[in-house]
């Protein structure tokens, strides 16, 4: 019986051998870079349409969205596609601000923006690209009329391209059945599942393209 293989942990020697090589289009990733950004001292102006902000009210903060886009890719002479990558990144962030009492007054949000310039693999060709999937917004406290906090930023940054990769792999992977109920009247997933893959053709060094016995066309010499 062929040894099964579905994703999962790996064990050491656990695999058998690739059945095939394949050339498969996907996302590069030719650099990656995490960094803590921290700003404090951002204060914001409290909207009229919060009305008056009695003493002893509290206000909270969160970040909303974090943006970016590529200002400037200037290559490192000598590096071997090394470069300085400079970003604009955008912070967009909510404020709400309850009275002593718990009765939220008003919510009204703000942005701020700021540039950062990493050293990262990037040759031509490559596209930037940035996510923030931690971040943090406090202390916040009211000051003369204003909204001030601090803001911290977990930024992931990437330098990727589309390209075409061989890859060694076990053929097409196979879903496994769903437990449902009852079951139906035809075979669930059809077989084949996916096209079948066109054999390498071969051509002998002294007679020119091999005739095919049997299966596909060849292609034409």
């Amino acid at each position: 019986m062929a040894d099964v293989v579905a994703p999962g942990s790996y064990v050491d020697g656990g695999c058998p051998a690739p059945t095939e090589i394949d050339c498969i289009s996907v996302t590069k990733v030719y650099d990656f870079c995490f960094l803590t950004e921290t700003r404090d001292g951002l204060c914001f102006a409290i909207p009229a349409a919060c009305g008056t902000v009695p003493t002893g009210s509290v206000a909270t903060g969160t970040v909303t969205s974090v943006t970016c886009s590529t200002q400037s890719i200037t290559p490192i002479t000598g590096s071997g596609g090394f470069a300085n990558v400079t970003l604009l990144v955008t912070v967009m962030l909510s404020f709400t601000i309850k009275n002593p009492a718990g009765t939220t007054l008003c919510t009204f949000s703000g942005e701020f923006s700021f540039f950062k310039t990493v050293t990262l693999c990037a040759p031509t060709g490559v596209s930037i690209t940035c996510e923030a999937p931690a971040t943090a917004v406090g202390p916040v406290v009211i000051i003369s009329g204003e909204v001030c906090a601090v803001v911290s930023i977990c930024l992931l940054i990437e330098s990727v391209a589309m390209v075409k990769l061989l890859v060694p792999t076990y053929g097409f992977c196979v879903p496994a059945p769903c437990v449902v109920a009852p079951s139906p009247p035809f075979t669930c997933p059809p077989s084949p599942l996916y096209p079948p893959q066109c054999p390498f053709p071969t051509v002998s060094p002294t007679s020119g393209p091999e005739e095919p016995t049997s299966g596909p066309l060849q292609p034409d010499p």
